[in-house]
């Protein structure tokens, strides 16, 4: 299974989904600089939309190693998001969300090897969360393993990421003070034409307060469709997203969970390279 859903990208670590990464690296001495825009849109009653707005620059040391930083942003506007699920206040309102950096290290090519293999690192300390821009003292660490494949001379490309997060600092944002969450994302987009790719991809999201496996909170997965173009310099990125299945401790079991997810997300990512 690990094998059959796969992601790449076409020039070093230009990305072709919204929320999946392939395994290759920034060359040696080169630089990127991303824009990132997620609206996240729907809670179970309600009109909720919160906005991220996330800013990255990402330097390639070696052919096999990167590394970048990022500040994270929100805006929120919400009305009548009060019940018994999500119970949050009414805002129009802007929120700093906090400080990023990752490293990523490339073991095998997925142009030269039979397939491609990243590790990759990420920690942040966060100040307001992402769903109210309530206060928080997020820090968070998370490793990853990333897989890549191609086919049909890279015209189809394959990808899926595994990764685990421990975060301390939650409260009084959540309940609890610490939470331990497992993520994996997938995808596959075809090169259709010149600089033009197309594709799917799933994401999901599986938390555990208090580092604990019998203590579960919620976990989700979101599909949906992408679209990548590409030109030397620049390339960019439209993802839409979809909660296909949800659940969370104290939800109804309707298929869906809405405490810290959404209906939908939406996308665009925007790259730069020099």
């Amino acid at each position: 299974m690990a094998f059959s859903f796969c992601v790449s990208v076409a020039q070093g670590d230009e990305q072709l989904f919204g929320f999946v990464r392939g395994a290759e690296t920034l060359p040696a001495q080169r630089s990127e600089l991303y824009q990132f825009i997620t609206l996240r849109e729907g809670k179970s009653e309600g009109t909720y939309y919160g906005s991220d707005f996330e800013t990255e620059y990402e330097y390639g040391f070696t052919n096999r190693f990167q590394a970048s930083v990022s500040l994270e942003q929100h805006y929120f506007y919400n009305r009548g998001v009060n019940g018994g699920r999500d119970a949050l206040d009414d805002k129009n309102a802007y929120r700093f969300g906090g400080v990023e950096g990752s490293a990523k290290y490339r073991i095998f090519s997925p142009f030269k090897d039979p397939l491609g293999v990243a590790l990759r690192v990420e920690g942040g300390y966060l100040l307001n969360d992402e769903v109210d821009g309530l206060k928080q003292h997020d820090r968070y660490v998370k490793p990853e393993i990333d897989l890549q494949k191609d086919f049909l001379d890279d015209r189809l490309i394959c990808d899926l990421d595994l990764g685990v997060e421990w975060a301390w600092g939650k409260q009084p944002a959540e309940q609890y003070p610490k939470e331990l969450a497992f993520e994996g994302e997938a995808g596959v987009a075809y090169r259709f034409a010149p600089n033009w790719f197309a594709g799917v991809e799933i994401h999901s999201r599986w938390e555990y307060p208090m580092f604990d496996f019998y203590n579960f909170e919620h976990r989700v997965f979101y599909a949906g469709p992408s679209i990548h173009y590409s030109q030397k310099n620049w390339w960019a990125t439209l993802t839409w997203n979809y909660q296909v299945y949800g659940k969370g401790i104290d939800e109804p079991a309707d298929g869906q969970t809405f405490a810290e997810e959404t209906r939908q997300l939406f996308r665009l990512k925007v790259g730069f390279n020099f």
